[in-house]
């Protein structure tokens, strides 16, 4: 089953700035505060109750893991709700998949999932933002990461033709079910708990940025595999 990601309307695009304005000065600075005074409440508690096993240092535990999740959302909103401002340079493809199976490696081994990157094909450089575009994959490896259980497997590849350049992430996990899938890239919609929904969003934004789109397959019980399309050369977007 195929769900390929499709443009996001004008109009939408405008009201999610304007509410990003709104939330970056309505919420962003008292989070901030919240923050810095839980911060100082725990150093203070802990002059009175030296024990951190106390009952009151979970309590301030908790909140705190609460503020950095409700932090955590608004950066990822934030980074949403901006237009991608692309930095274009000529990025060979290989090391950035390389530096990516690098980064999640560690992470893939305590859960038990082995990642690697298979033989490339297609072009070896494309013309991109190599921030962003390393931002768009690595959401989708950790995608596959949180819906791949321990024992299987993750597969960066590239591939493609002098006209198109695509980057592959394919995981040999749980998979969606149609009404998953057709949704999966609808900004908010999350299957995780404590997700934000917004990873895949993100993602469509940037590459779309690119002049690219993306697309998924999936079958339950037999993963998932999501499919970047660049245009390659240097004409590219």
């Amino acid at each position: 089953m195929r769900q390929a990601s499709t443009p996001e309307p004008p109009e939408a695009a405008a009201l999610i700035e304007t509410i990003a304005a709104g939330i970056a000065h309505e919420v962003r600075n008292p989070l901030n505060a919240l923050q810095i005074n839980l911060g100082i409440l725990e150093h203070e508690l802990l002059e009175l109750v030296p024990d951190r096993r106390h009952h009151a240092f979970e309590v301030l535990r908790k909140i705190a893991g609460e503020l950095r999740s409700l932090d955590n959302f608004v950066t990822e909103f934030l980074r949403f709700a901006g237009p991608p401002r692309l930095k274009r340079e000529t990025l060979a493809v290989r090391p950035l998949l390389a530096d990516l199976v690098s980064l999640v490696g560690p992470e893939c081994a305590q859960r038990g999932v082995a990642i690697s990157l298979a033989g490339s094909a297609g072009p070896d450089s494309v013309l991109a933002d190599g921030f962003q575009l390393k931002h768009a994959v690595l959401n989708l490896v950790l995608n596959a990461l949180q819906a791949t259980p321990s024992g299987g497997s993750i597969t960066l590849e590239s591939g493609g033709d002098e006209r198109m350049l695509e980057l592959r992430v394919r995981d040999i996990g749980e998979g969606m079910p149609p009404a998953t899938l057709a949704r999966a890239f609808d900004a908010f919609f999350t299957t995780r708990e404590g997700g934000t929904g917004l990873g895949l969003a993100i993602v469509r934004r940037i590459v779309e940025a690119h002049g690219g789109k993306v697309e998924l397959r999936s079958r339950v019980g037999e993963g998932t595999l999501a499919t970047i399309f660049l245009p390659a050369g240097p004409a590219a977007g």
